[in-house]
């Protein structure tokens, strides 16, 4: 169990985009003969400030901190429910996942995932939103959405598991015999 949630971990870790200074750190170009082309990038890179300043806010607003820490106490708790005999250690388990999947090593990259999908006009928006009684609900209630969602589509997928055994048996047996 701890090597199935470990790897989902890292993944999700990996699919992150590259840190705000490889997003924001494009540089002024040292052509004097450029200026447009330096007004150019420059205005990028303010842009780009202010949808990082924006995301920040809306992740503030959206109470990410919070969702980060409630995620890291239940995956330590399936950790635990997996294996009782991990009790002992489920506050270095639970330090561990904090360490690297806690909300404060991911919040810069985060952030800048939502400055690169969302301008800082589209972000402010999404944040004034979340900060209606509307928005707050969604936010208190879209970890179970989201978790009742997954477990429709796995519900689904074990019940006509034996079809798709099937299908791949055949289909690799038709395989195997065409060698």
């Amino acid at each position: 169990m701890i090597k199935s949630t470990t790897k989902t971990l890292v993944l999700l870790a990996l699919a992150l985009p590259l840190s705000l200074q490889a997003q924001c750190g494009q540089g002024k170009s040292t052509n004097d003969k450029m200026p447009m082309q330096e007004m150019n990038v420059s205005k990028v890179t303010i842009d780009a400030h202010k949808a990082n300043s924006a995301a920040f806010t809306l992740l503030a607003t959206m109470n990410m901190k919070e969702s980060y820490e409630g995620m890291i106490k239940r995956i330590t708790n399936m950790q635990v429910n997996a294996k009782p005999e991990l009790k002992a250690i489920a506050p270095m388990i639970e330090a561990f996942f904090t360490k690297y999947m806690g909300w404060e090593a991911q919040r810069g990259d985060i952030a800048a995932l939502y400055a690169k999908n969302y301008t800082s006009k589209e972000l402010e928006a999404l944040s004034k939103f979340y900060q209606t009684p509307l928005g707050q609900k969604t936010v208190q209630i879209m970890p179970q959405l989201a978790a009742a969602s997954a477990q429709i589509g796995q519900s689904r997928m074990m019940k006509h598991m034996p079809e798709m055994k099937a299908m791949i048996d055949a289909e690799l047996k038709k395989v195997n015999t065409k060698k």
